[in-house]
């Protein structure tokens, strides 16, 4: 009964509160260096396992080691038990055919959906290659489609030219050639671009059209397409929806409190949105102006550039000023932090309830790791304090001079010292929130100026004393 009752009381499909007073009953154990617990006396265990420790199996449990214990011996040694302990064991066991039962089901529908995905994700990467061109899958795919009939397939997106189109265009392809084509009602040159002399076709493959278009090819080269329907069929739809459940999240519940640098384009004047970098391009990460502007192009400064410009205004303004960047001023309301935790807990809902089929795709996966981490940021700001976690209690006189600490501002940090950045096609403007000729300026350096003036009145009063000594007679 002893390894039987250790299987039944340490197994994981129990809780505590099903467990009842049997919890309080003494479990002795090893813990092996992989985590796994084990019965001192089992053949499991290995040599290398902690000290021998006894415990109640409430603690165990409580603990986690019950999720990780030895399946030959249980997990653990338990006592002689009392009749009465017995009973309640076997009440306990009449609970667990059941419920392993649905253990091994979910196991199972787990393997299912798993290998579901695994199918496919690889009819989804032969609709990317189709898409993207590359010329050995589509000779692959083409044998495959040989003495099929000729025919044009049809679906409908939206024009992916810019921001500023958003119309109802037409995707077709050919089911012999897979040549992919892009018609936007609005203006038939979006989707064109001239290269060498000639219009050719060439389409972003931004999301949804994308997923639209993969779809399309999908519906050509997989005969059997089911788990790739069951898996993403919903993902364009998905995409939509999730996209536009932010948006109006955002127009419904504005931001709070924003705790991110203020990048400005110095062409337009709009807000610019930071871009992180893509290894596979080997684009750097940037801020980027989505306008396309008087002289025909966009408007993109690299992240590091932008950086650099701060760190250098900040050590012109902060050198030998450490008190400055702890100014009660710069740090948010705790009211307003504490409305921006709740902001971001909606938005990740908002999110988590419409993401659906589309959760693998890189930029909503991006936002949500984003917004993940600024919750993160605001819970550490409400239990530390933001100038601790901006790191800016650690700045000291020639801070970025220091063999100590490192020789960068953090990013909270900038965007608690920064006003705004305007970014030129040539130069960088950086405004922080002591400049001169602003309120915390003057405050600080009034106080700076009181503090200078004490000290040399102090000074003159030691000098005047030393010289009245030096020519009193009397003295």
């Amino acid at each position: 009964m002893n390894e039987n009752a250790a299987d039944i009381l340490l197994s994981p499909l129990l809780t505590l509160e099903e467990i009842g007073s049997l919890a309080e009953i003494p479990v002795t154990y090893e813990i092996k260096q992989n985590g796994r617990s084990h019965n001192p006396s089992c053949r499991q265990r290995g040599k290398r396992t902690t000290e021998q420790v006894t415990t109640s199996v409430r603690e165990f449990r409580v603990q986690g080691h019950h999720e990780r214990a030895c399946r030959t011996c249980g997990g653990g040694d338990l006592p002689e038990l009392t009749h009465e302990q017995e009973a309640g064991v076997r009440r306990l066991a009449l609970l667990l055919p059941e419920r392993e039962e649905t253990a091994r089901r979910e196991r199972e529908a787990q393997r299912a959906a798993a290998t579901r995905v695994q199918a496919a994700e690889a009819i989804d990467q032969r609709a990317r290659e189709v898409l993207h061109g590359w010329d050995s899958r589509l000779a692959h795919e083409r044998r495959h489609l040989q003495g099929r009939p000729a025919r044009v397939l049809t679906a409908t997106t939206v024009c992916s030219e810019g921001d500023e189109c958003g119309a109802g265009a037409e995707l077709s392809i050919d089911t012999r050639t897979l040549e992919m084509r892009f018609r936007c009602p609005v203006d038939p040159g979006h989707g064109r671009r001239d290269l060498r002399g000639e219009p050719e076709e060439f389409w972003m493959y931004a999301a949804p059209a994308e997923y639209d278009a993969l779809a399309l090819v999908v519906s050509v080269i997989a005969e059997d397409a089911s788990a790739w329907h069951e898996v993403y069929g919903t993902r364009a739809h998905d995409y939509r929806m999730t996209t536009a459940a932010l948006q109006a999240f955002d127009e419904a519940n504005p931001q709070p409190l924003d705790l991110g640098l203020n990048i400005q384009c110095g062409l337009c004047e709009r807000r610019m949105s930071f871009h992180e970098g893509d290894p596979d391009s080997r684009l750097p990460a940037a801020y980027s102006c989505n306008h396309k502007h008087d002289d025909g192009r966009y408007h993109r400064v690299s992240s590091e550039d932008v950086d650099d410009a701060i760190d250098r205004h900040l050590r012109s303004r902060l050198r030998g000023r450490r008190h400055w960047v702890l100014a009660p001023e710069l740090a948010p309301e705790p009211e307003l932090v504490a409305a921006y935790a709740d902001h971001l807990n909606a938005k990740i809902k908002t999110y988590d309830d419409h993401i659906g089929a589309a959760k693998l795709d890189r930029f909503l996966a991006r936002e949500r790791a984003r917004l993940t981490k600024q919750l993160e940021q605001v819970r550490g700001v409400q239990e530390h304090g933001v100038f601790v976690v901006a790191d800016l209690n650690t700045f000291a006189d020639d801070y970025w001079r220091s063999t100590s600490a490192p020789d960068r501002a953090t990013e909270l940090g900038r965007a608690l010292l920064v006003e705004s950045v305007v970014c030129y096609r040539s130069s960088i403007r950086v405004v922080t929130r002591f400049d001169d000729h602003t309120a915390l300026y003057r405050r600080l350096r009034t106080e700076e100026l009181r503090h200078e003036i004490a000290t040399a009145r102090a000074h003159l009063s030691e000098l005047e004393e030393e010289l009245h000594e030096l020519t009193d007679p009397v003295a």
